[in-house]
């Protein structure tokens, strides 16, 4: 299942934006999740702040598991900036 991320904005900030987004997506993979990997499509997305990502990935994770998630056209330099210092965080907590 793929989500365009740009449907809940092209600056994309804060945690309760997030949890917002968070909750529409969980309404709209509505169990295809077991059946097929959920694909985050952040292309058309201009700024991604390191809380909105933080909180998103973490919901996704806790419900699904990071292994059926996947990001695709991370290609705008602040996504794909916040989206590997996220990781580099998540990794140094380990």
């Amino acid at each position: 299942m793929i989500i365009q991320i740009s449907k809940f904005g092209t600056v994309l900030n804060g945690r309760p934006s997030a949890r917002e987004a968070v909750l529409r997506m969980f309404q709209i993979i509505n169990g295809s999740a077991d059946k097929e990997d959920v694909v985050l499509d952040f292309s058309a997305v201009e700024v991604l702040s390191p809380s909105f990502a933080d909180e998103l990935l973490s919901q996704l994770n806790e419900k699904y598991g990071m292994d059926k998630v996947k990001i695709v056209n991370a290609k705008s330099a602040a996504v794909s900036e916040t989206l590997e210092a996220i990781k580099l965080v998540k990794a140094n907590a380990s």
